[in-house]
């Protein structure tokens, strides 16, 4: 499983702020909004909700 999880970070180091389209940008924004959401709007941080949602959208896209 570390391996996975290796290859998974590495592949998604790339995907940057500045390496990300705008589209992808929206949809990051927008799936960081429903983990705030989900915590009822208290406790943990726009940083890792943003870091959470952009891990999720990178890992989605290497699956497609």
């Amino acid at each position: 499983m570390a391996k996975v999880m290796r290859r998974t970070t590495s592949a998604c180091d790339r995907f940057t702020p500045r390496n990300i389209a705008p589209a992808e940008q929206r949809e990051i924004a927008a799936l960081a909004y429903k983990f705030w959401l989900a915590r009822g709007f208290q406790n943990g941080s726009p940083q890792e909700d943003w870091l959470r949602a952009q891990r999720a959208v990178c890992q989605q896209r290497l699956r497609a």
